[in-house]
């Protein structure tokens, strides 16, 4: 019997099951060949894999190369799997699910949605991918035609590959994106149908396998039966339709979803398409076969006549009995990663007594019996389920008997299953299966079998497999954006002086408690790029120099340590804050001393003050910054204080920054005291109300002065009715002059060269021709105008001032301010100007008033002579209407003197005694005039 033993057993060892132990694992870890399904590689020799069913896999870069601007685009080549495949379902990229704006076909260019707001952004596509499904007359990609290194002839003929072109973005790529893919794989020839077609059936899958000469054995067709009769029942096998739990879909009993390194030996690749169906490979006689390990009646019955030299018997072996049997398979409900399943179940309640862990554990001496079995081409937790539960059933019943027969039983197959009807060993028709035959020089056949019973594969309903609960810890793939975004802007002072604009921007935290910073970008609207101000935890961001007037767009976006980002959270802003007026003036007060008025006042705190401008008005009550005219221009900052004359009226203040804006209101102090510096008006000269000085570009209309238009009517075109404006303001869109002057009637001649101290002062209001109440827009109270009229920002009116002292050659006209003035002629005009063109002020009251304030003349110690003496001023009074005071020295009774030809030059003065004689005198004298 040992050599019978010893014959059986060698022919075991060759024999190719569907059983395959895990080898001993010392943890829970993905085995590193599963693991390279996923991932991606780049070589251009590796074997390629072939998929048969449907699985999820990564892919292998043939092809890698960057162009356009700044190497903005990526194209990559990425080989899938042997062909022809049957189709293409989903695209993953850096692991976030790829949504297309049309079905992916063969050869057909597609781009990402314009619904996947995770790869569409800024209204652009940035994944454009091209599939190619393997067939052997695919042609060239013509995304990858666009490199110089990719021809014509590159067609990767016979595999599945994907063309990708991605558009650099900083939101969505860090990196050469990863891909993994979910395809349904290879179509494969069915003898049932002589037709190619995709399918999941283990046994056409196996057929392929044996047949394909360019990734498989190369068997010829004459290496199998007729028709492949095995392959086809097996085939139907597979298909047979069970329930896996109560109130579920029908299912196959046997799928297969492969994913074969072609690199592996054929054997291990055999075994591995085996497993699913729990078949049986067999080689007979040159034909190979496949046997599915099922339910079944006996072919044959043995007897103790039909045994040559006795039977051995070999009962069950603790290292092959399980009371536990785990297996191992892929789920594609988990990311298409290994998944664990057991028999019995972890919780078995409701299962037959006899079949419950705990049972069986009590029956094997309380000792656990666990086996581990890897089922690397079953994707259904029901179908892998049922190989641990067939497992573990045959474990525990696996009575084995080596006998050798009779020539009678040399037509046994591998897989057939035959009856014992042994009485020394207690077998009355004990139905065992035939797992391996040796043919004897003698025709005896060695044969061995392993106990059979129907129930070990009868299909019985399993507890539905459970839902996988969303988990509650934050998607990786998914960031919650900042929950606001706020901006201001204010000025910024350096110890040099220096003052610029600064942009403030506040963060609202995001919720995400994940979050590892946030990434702010900003730019002008007028831009169409943004660039990237900071990436940082801070909340609180600053963007120096920004320009006034200008609106900048600010985004910003919170993005974790896998570096995903959330959306992006967007907000506007125009800069004011040098634009910004500064603050009205505090404190003015005026004190005046003699013939001057010293004023002063607080500082005010605006950063980018620049001066300050003080005017002068006549009114002592109700004076306004329009109807003033300017005293000083310039006070530079930081003075608080200045001295200017005495005048009886209104003197106002502004502040003006450095952009040359206004305080929004004028600060005024007035005086109201008699007789102020004892001044003498020697001219006042008005052009109201008929103003009949020179206009350029001016119009005289119900005594007042305006821009004129720059339109005739009759010089308009189109038809005056289409015409948006109102009917005075002309027909074009922009109508008046931008500007215009008037020229005083006379010039102002006082007789010589005197320095006199000019005051002006002008009533002046505004209109706007295409403007009616009802036409504003914006609130109301955000108008830079009063609301009776008052000068606004878009048109101004201002005097000038031009000095001669012969009455032909002027100095150029310069902006009028209230001060002392040398010269002999003074000429004026008024200067007018319209920013919007729609706009024009309107003057009413012009006048100039030119004083001589009181000069005194005098000398001493002068000797008369006895004659007349001539005193002869320097300079001239402008009126010889002034007194004149002399003191002598050494007067006698009844000496006097005499002034004479009193002019505004001079004057004449004679001394003589009581006689009217002429004597010489030493005397002094004073001369006060204007």
């Amino acid at each position: 019997m040992g050599g019978v033993v010893k014959a059986v057993t060698s022919i075991v060892s060759k024999f190719i099951s569907w059983l395959i132990p895990m080898p001993k694992i010392p943890d829970f870890d993905t085995p590193q060949e599963e693991k390279g399904v996923l991932i991606n590689k780049s070589s251009n020799n590796a074997q390629i894999p072939v998929v048969y069913g449907r699985r999820q896999i990564g892919i292998t870069r043939v092809f890698l190369e960057t162009s356009g601007t700044d190497n903005n685009y990526l194209y990559i080549a990425g080989v899938l799997c042997e062909g022809e495949i049957e189709s293409i379902d989903e695209i993953w990229v850096d692991d976030k699910l790829v949504t297309w704006a049309s079905a992916l076909t063969h050869g057909t260019v597609v781009e990402v949605g314009s619904g996947d707001a995770v790869f569409y952004k800024d209204s652009t596509s940035h994944i454009q991918v091209q599939s190619f499904f393997g067939t052997d007359d695919q042609v060239s990609s013509s995304i990858l035609s666009t490199s110089a290194n990719w021809g014509s002839n590159h067609r990767l003929r016979g595999v599945a590959y994907l063309a990708f072109r991605f558009k650099w973005n900083q939101d969505i790529f860090g990196s050469i994106p990863q891909v993994r893919v979910t395809l349904k794989g290879k179509k494969v020839y069915d003898p049932r149908t002589t037709t190619t077609v995709y399918t999941t059936n283990p046994a056409l899958c196996l057929l392929d396998y044996l047949r394909n000469e360019r990734y498989g054995k190369g068997l010829p067709n004459s290496a199998f039966e007729t028709n492949f009769q095995s392959f086809q029942d097996s085939a139907d096998e597979c298909e047979t339709q069970v329930t896996p739990y109560s109130g579920g879909s029908d299912i196959n009993v046997f799928d297969t979803n492969a994913v074969i390194d072609t690199s592996q030996k054929v054997i291990d690749n055999v075994k591995k398409l085996l497993n699913p169906m729990r078949a049986l490979f067999t080689y007979t006689q040159g034909i190979y076969k496949l046997k599915i390990e099922s339910t079944g009646i006996a072919v044959k019955t043995i007897t103790a006549d039909h045994v040559v030299g006795g039977a051995k018997v070999l009962g069950e072996r603790k290292n092959n009995k399980y009371n536990r049997v785990i297996g191992t398979f892929i789920n594609p409900d988990k990311n298409w990663q290994q998944d664990t399943i057991s028999f019995p179940p972890a919780d078995d309640t409701g299962l037959p007594n006899a079949d419950q862990h705990a049972t069986m554990k009590a029956l094997d001496n309380d000792t656990l019996l666990e086996g581990n079995f890897d089922f690397p081409n079953v994707t259904s937790p029901y179908q892998a389920e049922d190989l641990c539960e067939i497992i573990l059933r045959r474990s525990r019943n696996q009575l084995q008997i080596q006998l050798r027969l009779t020539s009678e039983f040399l037509d046994l197959a591998i897989g057939d299953i035959v009856a014992i009807t042994y009485p020394s060993g207690g077998f009355n028709a004990k139905p065992f299966r035939v797992l391996g035959m040796a043919i004897n020089e003698d025709l005896t056949v060695d044969v061995q079998l392993f106990e059979h019973q129907d129930n070990f594969y009868s299909w019985t309903s399993k507890a539905q497999a459970p839902t996988i609960a969303d988990t509650t810890l934050p998607n990786p793939n998914t960031v919650q954006p900042p929950a606001s975004v706020t901006l201001d802007d204010q000025l910024i002072a350096y110890n040099d002086g220096t003052v610029i604009v600064a942009l403030d921007i506040t963060i609202g935290a995001s919720p995400d408690n994940f979050v590892d910073y946030y990434q702010v970008e900003y730019k002008k609207s007028s831009e169409t790029n943004y660039q990237i101000h900071a990436q940082g935890t801070g909340l609180n961001q600053r963007v120096l120099n920004v320009i006034d007037q200008e609106t900048y767009n600010v985004r910003v976006k919170a993005v974790n340590a896998l570096g995903v980002s959330s959306t992006y959270v967007t907000e506007t802003r125009t800069i004011i804050g040098a634009i910004a007026p500064p603050a009205d003036v505090q404190d003015f007060a005026c004190n005046i001393v003699n013939q001057d008025a010293h004023l002063s006042w607080t500082p005010v705190p605006d950063l980018d003050l620049a001066y300050y401008q003080i005017r002068y008005s006549t009114l002592t009550t109700g004076a306004d910054w329009q109807n003033s005219v300017s005293l000083v221009q310039k006070i530079a900052r930081p003075a608080t204080s200045v001295t200017v004359p005495a005048r009886n009226g209104s003197y106002l203040i502004k502040a003006v920054d450095k952009l040359g804006n206004f305080s929004s209101n004028a600060t005024v102090v007035s005086t109201n005291v008699v007789g102020i510096g004892n001044f003498n008006a020697v001219v006042t000269q008005s052009e109201h109300p008929n103003f009949n000085g020179t206009v350029n570009q001016l119009i005289v209309v119900d005594n007042t002065l305006k821009l004129d238009s720059s339109e005739l009517f009759d010089s308009a075109t189109g038809n005056f009715d289409d015409t948006d404006r109102l009917f005075d303001s002309g027909v074009a869109s922009y109508d008046l002059y931008s500007s215009g002057t008037y020229e005083f009637a006379n010039v102002i001649d006082l007789g010589a060269v005197y320095t006199s101290r000019v005051t002006a002062s002008i009533t002046q209001t505004s209109d706007n021709l295409d403007d009616t109440f009802d036409s504003r827009t914006g609130l109301f109270d955000d108008s830079a105008s009063n609301f009776d009229g008052d000068t606004p920002a878009n048109c101004d009116a201002h005097l000038e001032i031009a000095l001669s002292d012969d009455n032909i050659t002027y100095t150029s006209f310069k902006n009028f301010v209230i001060g002392d003035y040398t010269a002999r002629y003074l000429k004026f005009r008024v200067y007018m100007s319209s920013t919007d063109l729609a706009s024009t002020p309107v003057v009413s009251e012009l006048s100039i008033t030119v004083d001589m304030p009181d000069r005194i003349f005098s000398g001493n110690d002068i000797v008369s002579g006895t004659g007349t003496k001539s005193i002869t001023f320097t300079t001239p009074f402008y009126s010889s209407n002034y007194a004149v005071g002399i003191t002598a020295q050494g007067m006698s009774t009844g000496d006097y003197f005499l002034v004479t030809n009193k002019s505004i030059t001079g004057f004449n003065v004679a001394f003589k005694d009581s006689s009217n004689t002429g004597v010489s005198k030493t005397f002094d004298y004073l001369a006060k005039g204007y």
